[in-house]
């Protein structure tokens, strides 16, 4: 097996989460970083560029994982890729559709493999959930919701976060990931995108949202305020379908819960979810209609023989609640994420013919929506 010798561009926090744990692989080995910060320092564990351009032409590294503010990711991935190297772009791919389109076009020409941080397709839940959604187990997916509560402590009113020029602004610079996550549970397309802002003065935008229309009849509303202390951080995604109501807890998704109508079938198929265990389990013909009052006018008799969603008609016989979790640390589950995220690149680099789970395409219509919601 090829020793694969990498490169990272932007060296904060971000960067050194992913030498921790790529260190951590057999196939691997971080033998350069690139930040204007660290002139001066000197280690033997690795070598210190504070030019960019200088590490990407170096003969002996095979990866650039480039990990800066998004402004400069359009153009250090093409001269990554115009010099021979495979590369491995933090989201989002770019502030621009047109910067991307630039990407994929030296892509193309260069023949160069890239993958997109999108890195919560790699999730565990994630990856389960978008398999039985694709898969319609519970029926087409209705709706969609993404309530994203995030800190802004370690984000003074200077960082480059809150500066469209450099970040794109909070739809493109955070938003992608979560619309990217919705379309990875669809086979829908994205037809409709309205979005709405607020300021909290003039130079930080700190809250978001936007309605996003799929053509199949999906509606996923995205709302993200960068506003408070990290301990008090909550992210909660809701999956709506003809057949489950489905929460998730955590922007890295670590938890969850299910409410669904259920048959033996689809029972088997939830067992998959990590950590599943079933709370609650009753046949639909012990099970009172509570949508009106007592008291309400109407038919004497409720008709329970068929149940319909939609007007489509479900073989369907119990109500089941449930939940899901994963047992490891936050810190683990997100570092398997870039793990598996740079396995899956290097299995392209080795086998034309592999699929990558986080590939440009995904990511350039991630920005696209992002883009839309922005405006």
């Amino acid at each position: 097996m090829k020793n694969y010798k990498i490169g990272i561009i932007g060296y904060g926090g971000f960067g050194k989460f992913l030498h921790y744990w790529w260190d951590k692989l057999e196939n691997v080995e971080i033998i350069a970083i690139s930040d204007s910060r660290y002139r001066g320092i000197n280690t033997e564990k690795y070598r210190i560029y504070t030019d960019w351009r200088s590490l990407i032409m170096a003969d002996d590294i095979d990866i650039v994982s480039i990990v800066t503010p998004p402004s400069f990711h359009a153009e250090m991935a093409m001269e990554a890729m115009k010099a021979g190297k495979y590369v491995l772009l933090e989201k989002p791919v770019a502030i621009t559709d047109e910067d991307a389109l630039l990407i994929s076009k030296i892509q193309e020409e260069t023949g160069m493999v890239i993958a997109v941080d999108h890195m919560l397709r790699y999730d565990p839940i994630i990856r389960v959930l978008s398999d039985l959604s694709q898969r319609e187990i519970f029926g087409p997916l209705r709706h969609a919701e993404v309530s994203n509560y995030a800190q802004d402590n370690s984000l003074s009113p200077e960082h480059w976060f809150w500066d469209e020029a450099m970040s794109g602004g909070i739809m493109i610079e955070h938003g992608v990931h979560f619309f990217d996550l919705i379309n990875a549970m669809t086979t829908q397309k994205v037809v409709e995108v309205q979005g709405i802002s607020h300021h909290r003065n003039k130079h930080q935008k700190d809250q978001v949202s936007s309605l996003v229309k799929y053509d199949g009849g999906l509606i996923a509303s995205h709302y993200h305020a960068f506003s408070g202390p990290g301990f008090f951080e909550k992210t909660t995604i809701r999956l709506i379908y003809d057949l489950a109501r489905i929460e998730i807890d955590g922007w890295v998704p670590m938890a969850g819960r299910v409410n669904a109508l259920v048959n033996n079938a689809i029972r088997e198929e939830l067992k998959v979810l990590p950590g599943w265990k079933i709370d609650s389990l009753h046949h639909v013909d012990h099970l009172e209609d509570v949508s009106r009052p007592e008291g309400w006018g109407g038919e004497e008799e409720a008709i329970k023989k068929q149940i319909s969603v939609y007007g489509i008609n479900y073989d369907v016989n119990e109500v089941l609640t449930g939940s899901f979790e994963i047992e490891q640390t936050k810190s683990e589950v997100y570092g398997k994420c870039l793990q598996d995220m740079l396995s899956d690149l290097i299995a392209k680099i080795e086998n034309p013919d592999h699929e990558i789970t986080a590939n440009l395409e995904n990511a350039i219509e991630s920005l696209r929506i992002a883009t839309l919601a922005s405006k």
